[in-house]
């Protein structure tokens, strides 16, 4: 069953209490903000746009908020589940519940699952340890300690395969760029067009999350260094082996056709 992860950078505006006292009661505030979500049973067109449509959802009342999706990126979830036994076909009806029960339940200490560990730097490609009791014992002691290692205990992670990074700008090609983007504003201007080019905002922007992506995975390991190693040794003779990841937590799968 196909699946698709997204994730959008969005720009949203709405008129609200104003956050200073010399400033009028209400004003007209602007944010950006990122987005993610897992859309599974159909196929790729159908699928962003239902998540294109949930992002520009917005309660009804006096003052809607307003907005604009800036960049979208995503990537397609194999359809294994990767687990410390194996890999089996993911049920994402199973994986929809198991996830809404954690969201719906009281919070839990999440430190031990390991979301703070950098995995690119814990696990870099092409050190894969034998095992997980060698990859316990691989990694620094601040690192190690500070992670759950019962088996008794498994979490379900989110393994992103990023794209390479962008190659470097150089400051011609950025002097370049502004004259076209400055002689396009001009000849737009002089249509009596408003020229807009709004972008995210640089912290946003820069975001792991915002990055573009190759794959996806979903994977039920004891802590997010070993969800990284279990991708790493399933993708180890893959094309994608020497990409950077990201762990995260499993947003809610949501089928398509679903109305929210």
């Amino acid at each position: 069953m196909s699946a698709f992860l997204f994730v959008a950078g969005l720009t949203r505006s709405q008129v609200r209490p104003s956050r200073s006292k010399y400033e009028a009661a209400e004003t007209y505030q602007t944010w950006d903000a990122c987005e993610s979500g897992i859309i599974y049973g159909g196929e790729l067109e159908d699928a962003q746009k239902q998540f294109e449509a949930t992002c520009l959802l917005s309660p009804e009342g006096e003052k809607p908020v307003e907005t604009v999706i800036k960049r979208l990126v995503g990537a397609q979830i194999i359809e294994q589940l990767l687990t410390e036994s194996g890999s089996r076909p993911v049920d994402w009806p199973g994986i929809a519940r198991e996830v809404s029960d954690e969201v719906s339940a009281t919070p839990v200490d999440d430190f031990k699952q390991g979301y703070w560990v950098d995995v690119s730097q814990a696990l870099p490609p092409g050190k894969l340890s034998a095992d997980i009791d060698a990859l316990q014992r691989d990694l620094p002691e601040d690192i190690r300690s500070g992670l759950n290692w019962s088996a008794e205990k498994q979490f379900l992670f989110l393994v992103t395969v990023l794209s390479p990074p962008p190659a470097p700008v150089y400051i011609d090609d950025v002097l370049a760029a502004e004259e076209v983007e400055a002689a396009e504003e001009e000849e737009g201007n002089e249509d009596g067009e408003e020229v807009e080019r709004p972008g995210l905002e640089e912290n946003i922007a820069a975001l792991p999350q915002m990055r573009d992506k190759e794959a996806a995975a979903i994977v039920l390991a004891r802590n997010s260094v070993v969800a990284a190693w279990l991708w790493r040794k399933f993708a180890a003779d893959a094309p994608l082996a020497q990409n950077e990841i990201q762990v995260l937590p499993v947003c809610v799968p949501v089928p398509v056709g679903m109305k929210d």
